[in-house]
């Protein structure tokens, strides 16, 4: 039986993939903490909680240690489509590397509780500030870490294996870049959220995962990352928001183990928030072949690369060097097809018609002639 595989420039990967053979990072745990501004929580007393007890989580499901100086972590504010904060994954003290079966913690610098303090390999940049982590481009700072619900993260791989220099894929992604979820009185603190029949809580109802004020992890059965951009949880435009059909279901791959709140609805308890698993994962190791399956992929993507880009219009030129590529597929921040050429020829440039597409972000989808190997190239049109 043949095996699949995909490396991605901006965008989270089918089901089918995702409950596949192990072969890259992703993230394991995901907290927005709920605790409140100025109180001292027993965990933190006497410190009072400046209210970002927030923290990722990233596991290595594979055999192999995987050095971690290749991978940053991204947010993508309140809908936007293009990066707002980067920052380089770095250990405080000790190797860059990750073990097998090893999860590391990245949190809030201003974060006052010990249970995550105590877990933590990486504190943040301070709130929209530079610092020795950043990757630094006119467009980004750090402080990653005060991500709040609505606000899409990314997990990144650079193939160079340096952080922020040439182009870095997305292999990981907790919510939907280009989306902005509106809370039901149409505000935009609002979440990505979805309840799924299998998880019942003590009340016998489904259990309600959402992207803030709650601790989540993802499910024991998945290994491997959210690769391409689904569909948006709300359909586009709608105010108050309108569940969309097939759109992003949070609850597809994490469950909530801790919550401020009991239920959508329920009274607030700040305080009753746990984060009492990071550190650790619980995972069904089925382990994959990591280093050679991200050689391949790595040979594959970096073969194919799109000028100008970001483009004005008109014209676009793809250059394929040493790779066989089946189809090219352009897709909209959606996930909708725009235009496909198919292709089966090395070593040949070609030119993609892009004048009628209105300006934002695309993603062009380059699938190898053997349907094996695929890639998302992200193309920004001005």
């Amino acid at each position: 039986m043949k095996k699949h595989y995909a490396v991605l420039s901006a965008l989270l990967l089918t089901a089918s993939a995702s409950f596949g053979q192990a072969n890259e990072l992703f993230f394991s745990e995901y907290n927005e903490g709920a605790h409140q501004n100025g109180f001292a929580y027993p965990e933190s007393n006497p410190i009072k909680s400046a209210g970002n007890e927030r923290a990722l989580e990233v596991f290595n499901p594979t055999k192999a240690t995987v050095n971690l100086n290749a991978y940053s972590i991204r947010r993508y504010s309140n809908g936007s489509t293009t990066p707002t904060e980067e920052e380089r994954l770095m250990r405080s003290q000790g190797e860059n590397v990750l073990l097998p079966a090893e999860a590391f913690v990245y949190a809030n610098l201003t974060a006052s509780l010990s249970s995550i303090l105590t877990e933590t390999d990486q504190l943040s940049a301070p709130y929209q500030t530079e610092g020795p982590n950043t990757i630094k481009t006119p467009a980004k700072t750090g402080g990653v870490a005060f991500f709040n619900g609505n606000d899409a993260i990314a997990l990144v791989r650079y193939p160079s294996g340096t952080a922020g220099v040439g182009a870095g894929v997305i292999v990981d992604l907790i919510g939907v870049i280009g989306e902005n979820p509106l809370n039901a009185a149409g505000t935009d603190d609002g979440n990505w959220s979805g309840t799924n029949a299998a998880d019942n809580a003590a009340d016998g109802k489904a259990v309600f995962v959402t992207s803030a004020n709650q601790s989540i992890i993802r499910r024991p059965e998945v290994s491997g990352g959210n690769m391409t951009n689904p569909l948006p949880q709300n359909v586009p435009g709608s105010n108050p928001p309108t569940r969309n059909p097939g759109g992003y279901n949070i609850s597809d791959t994490w469950m909530m183990y801790s919550t401020a709140f009991n239920g959508p609805d329920g009274s607030s308890n700040p305080g009753g928030q746990d984060y009492s698993r990071l550190g650790t994962h619980d995972y069904d190791f089925d382990l994959g072949t990591y280093n050679v399956t991200l050689k391949t992929l790595d040979k594959f993507n970096t073969g194919i690369s799109i000028y100008p880009n970001p483009a004005q219009g008109g014209k676009v030129n793809i250059s394929l060097r040493n790779v066989k590529v089946g189809t090219i597929t352009v897709l909209n921040n959606m996930g909708q097809r725009i235009s496909v050429q198919p292709r089966n020829q090395t070593d040949v440039n070609l030119t993609l018609d892009v004048s009628k597409l209105k300006a934002g972000l695309y993603f062009v989808q380059c699938t190898s002639t053997d349907g094996q190997l695929t890639v998302y190239k992200e193309l920004v049109i001005k």
